[in-house]
């Protein structure tokens, strides 16, 4: 792998390709949950303190649209994975012994740059939002200090690492050598980390 090198160090101590499910994957699915739960509270807040000083609020209607939103959100995230995507996404991971360097590959970023422009030509926010959030994540370097958290998931050869209070990066493995080969690695640089093994 060479598109994905680390800032500011010399040369990685490990580095591969993955190829990762999307569709099929939950732990998108379990972060795109968690990334709808703030404007669920948001929204939904607001939508209770209107309708509080309403004599006869109609709260199933209310409360239906923002469900009918959130479901919207949840079917183009879906459509984009299985659609764009075909439900598979090269990502590259690059790890020295002070940090962890994570970038995805040229379709992803392509895709992406496409889904910005259809969405502004459609006019459709939506779209160009969720475009622009894949986007800013395209490229992600990690320092190992700054990890308090290690959770591996050896049946789907994926490391979860987290900061004091969510997951910062899951790193993915293309086969189980690698899987171990990483966690060995980074239990050995990590090694104040939690390691909570599902």
């Amino acid at each position: 792998m060479s598109s994905a090198s680390l800032p500011n160090s010399g040369e990685p101590k490990m580095k591969w390709e993955a190829i990762i499910p999307l569709f099929t994957n939950p732990f998108l699915w379990l972060d795109l949950g968690k990334a709808l739960l703030a404007p669920v509270i948001l929204f939904g807040g607001l939508i209770g303190f209107i309708l509080a000083g309403d004599s006869d609020p109609d709260w199933g209607r209310a409360f239906g649209v923002l469900a009918v939103c959130m479901a919207a959100v949840a079917a183009l995230f879906a459509f984009v994975e299985l659609v764009v995507f075909r439900n598979r996404m090269a990502v590259h991971f690059a790890l020295d012994d002070k940090e962890i360097a994570y970038e995805s590959g040229r379709p992803a970023r392509t895709a992406q740059k496409i889904g910005v422009v259809i969405g502004a030509l459609a006019r459709s926010p939506l779209l160009v939002g969720s475009s622009l959030l894949a986007a800013s994540s395209n490229s992600l370097t990690v320092r190992w200090r700054d990890v308090k958290k290690v959770t591996p998931f050896p049946a789907r050869k994926v490391i979860t690492l987290s900061n004091s209070w969510r997951p910062v990066l899951r790193v993915y493995c293309p086969d189980a050598e690698t899987y171990e080969s990483a966690r060995r690695f980074i239990a050995a640089r990590v090694p104040g980390a939690r390691d909570q093994s599902r």
